[in-house]
């Protein structure tokens, strides 16, 4: 949710500095954007805590027909 909502800051931003003609404004939006990007967190659970293998790329190595 928070990488929309800073998302759609970010093309606010950049749409604005077309609009009144300020490249300063774009340039706050790419950097909202950009701060959006790396702080995005998309947690994957580890199955064991030795296993370097996330519970999808498991599933997928079983799901496979051999």
């Amino acid at each position: 949710m928070k990488l929309l909502l800073l998302m759609s800051v970010a093309v606010v931003c950049v749409a604005l500095s077309f609009v009144w003609k300020e490249p300063w404004i774009g340039g706050v939006g790419l950097l909202v954007a950009f701060a959006a990007m790396f702080t995005d967190r998309d947690d994957v659970r580890v199955h064991e805590k030795s296993s370097y293998e996330t519970e999808k790329s498991v599933r997928n190595m079983r799901s496979r027909h051999r």
